[in-house]
């Protein structure tokens, strides 16, 4: 499982550094490489190890071919995701298309969210946490109505 806010440096030809407890995480749990993609809420990244991405890969191509709502899906999340093998140093190329969607320049925070992580902007990380952490008592109740 990746748990834990990491805060690292994207350098200029797109490479950033895996923190250490999530190669682990791929090492022990998970297989590499990694896919990134789009996160459809929030102007961030998800990576999925492969194992997780085989997963959700499967329930993505069972959805109905023709359906508006699947296609409108596959093209906003499916396609721009890419394959992302670690390197010797535990360094991952984040895609030009993806830096430029999520906005990644230099410094960016990786988020553990289970079985699959977050990369983000540092500030836009910032941001959206903040405004989360306004309402604290919204989330207990919102995870309430989910059963959590």
């Amino acid at each position: 499982m990746f748990r834990g806010r990491f805060e690292h440096a994207i350098d200029d030809k797109g490479r950033l550094s895996i923190p250490a407890k999530f190669r682990d995480a791929l090492t022990n749990s998970f297989a590499p490489p990694l896919y990134l993609t789009v996160s459809l809420d929030t102007e961030s990244l998800v990576a999925y190890p492969f194992d997780e991405w085989r997963v959700l890969e499967a329930k993505i191509e069972a959805l109905p071919a023709f359906d508006p709502k699947a296609q409108r899906f596959r093209r906003a999340f499916y396609a721009p995701a890419q394959e992302c093998p670690l390197d010797r140093s535990g360094r991952v190329l984040v895609p030009p298309t993806l830096r430029d969607y999520a906005g990644l320049e230099r410094n960016v925070v990786l988020a553990g969210i289970g079985k699959r992580f977050e990369i983000w902007d540092r500030d836009r990380y910032q941001a959206m946490i903040n405004e989360v952490m306004e309402n604290p008592a919204a989330i207990a109740a919102d995870m309430g109505e989910l059963g959590l």
